[in-house]
């Protein structure tokens, strides 16, 4: 049986080989000790990257690739979605898409008054926010229809930032579980998070009510509470969770889950520059949808 002197040396026997090969390879040493599992905690089997500071390093850029809403209507005047029926994994347009990956769409339980409100939210589809180059809010910034707007995540130990593609959405959460602050409404809320072993946890609140959560017209109002979950499951993966509160809206919390993916590293976020109406003739009034019509 080795003594644990005769265990010290062996450690230091690689962890020495293993500095040497980083130096010779011209790997960046934060990488070791990214590689490193922090005192307490068992190391995944396949080891994700870490920060010096033990959390898992979350950045890169990144795209949701299966789950969670994947309604797309494309250029129709009679609500038809073209993108359904396979064609780019966008899902049949009624936030049922889900399918991909396992994940289980979305299920949308309203109050009588709610459900009320949000069958003529289906009429008025025109007035969906997003279609007006608002901020999409939270959990929809990230769950935009799968493949299409990427999402840079920047993180040092004290924040972790999302910069979203799409409407040039920014969210800068700190990670010290601070108080939300009073008084203070926005379409993307407030976010606070906390690290629970190695899963980041943001409490989102502080919302102005004015969000829809998906072209479908599912919607929140002033009262929504989201909890998110981002945890890294392996270098190239991260698994989203949202738990959608609002007791004024929904009979029960919604559950939201997805995956996104690392982009290649030689990819980048484009300019994203947003007209309202252009090329989504859903999103016009029935006045001017009816000009197009004519038109055609």
């Amino acid at each position: 049986m080795k003594t644990f002197l005769q265990i010290v040396r062996a450690c230091a026997v690689v962890l020495v080989s293993t500095m040497l090969w980083a130096i010779v390879s011209g790997r960046s040493p934060r990488l070791l000790v990214a590689q490193v599992a922090p005192a307490g905690r068992t190391a995944p089997a396949a080891a994700v990257l870490r920060l010096p500071d033990g959390h898992p390093d979350l950045q890169g850029l990144w795209m949701k690739s299966a789950g969670g809403f994947q309604g797309l209507f494309i250029g129709s005047l009679d609500g038809t979605n073209l993108a359904a029926g396979g064609r780019g994994g966008r899902g049949d347009g009624r936030g049922t898409g889900g399918g991909p990956g396992g994940f289980a769409p979305p299920a949308y339980e309203y109050t009588p008054q709610a459900e009320a409100e949000k069958k003529d939210r289906v009429r008025r589809g025109y007035e969906d926010p997003e279609a007006h180059c608002h901020l999409p809010g939270v959990p929809r910034a990230l769950d935009q229809p799968a493949g299409l707007y990427p999402v840079q995540i920047i993180q040092d130990e004290k924040y972790v930032a999302l910069l979203h593609e799409a409407m040039h959405d920014v969210r800068i959460i700190p990670t010290d579980n601070s108080p939300h602050p009073k008084n203070y409404w926005a379409w993307d809320g407030d976010s606070r998070g906390r690290w629970e072993g190695d899963t980041l946890v943001v409490d989102v609140s502080n919302f102005n009510g004015r969000t829809w959560l998906d072209m479908a017209a599912n919607f929140v109002d002033e009262n929504e509470h989201v909890l998110e979950r981002f945890t890294l499951v392996d270098a190239g993966t991260i698994l989203y969770e949202a738990t959608v509160t609002d007791p004024t809206v929904f009979i029960k919390p919604v559950q939201m889950r997805f995956t996104l993916k690392r982009v290649p590293p030689e990819q980048q976020m484009l300019e994203y520059s947003c007209l309202e109406g252009e090329r989504s003739l859903q999103h016009y009034t029935d006045e001017d949808g009816g000009k197009k019509r004519r038109e055609k």
